[in-house]
């Protein structure tokens, strides 16, 4: 049995970051979390088998969700972003290449179908 992909799972709110780990979960997939950009460049750093980073956009601390994004695909090019806010779409233009925007609030069908998308 081949292992479940990796999803990093990067949000401030407590019962958001909960929520949406507890969909990936159930969509089949392992999850790690942080609730900042400074935790999940450390988590991405030390563990080489995430293949995607899911974000919300406005968090607490130097670095935000979407410099988070940015550096990650720089860095880090062979993992899958998805980007989440409750604030308006984005333009494709401002988020990084092949990342993938999702809006709040997320039904969990979305999350999953984009999960899906991204790993196959």
């Amino acid at each position: 049995m081949s292992p479940q992909p990796l999803v990093l799972v990067v949000e401030d709110e407590p019962l958001i970051l909960l929520d949406a780990c507890d969909m990936v979960e159930s969509a089949g997939y392992a999850t790690r979390a942080a609730t900042n950009a400074t935790r999940a460049f450390s988590i991405l750093a030390e563990n080489s088998s995430i293949a995607i980073l899911f974000t919300d956009i406005d968090m607490p601390g130097p670095i935000d969700g979407m410099a988070l994004a940015f550096e990650t695909k720089a860095r880090w090019p062979h993992i899958s972003i998805i980007i989440t806010s409750g604030r308006g779409p984005l333009a494709r233009h401002e988020i990084p290449p092949d990342a993938v925007f999702l809006g709040k609030p997320y039904l969990e069908r979305s999350l999953v179908e984009t999960l899906k998308n991204l790993i196959a």
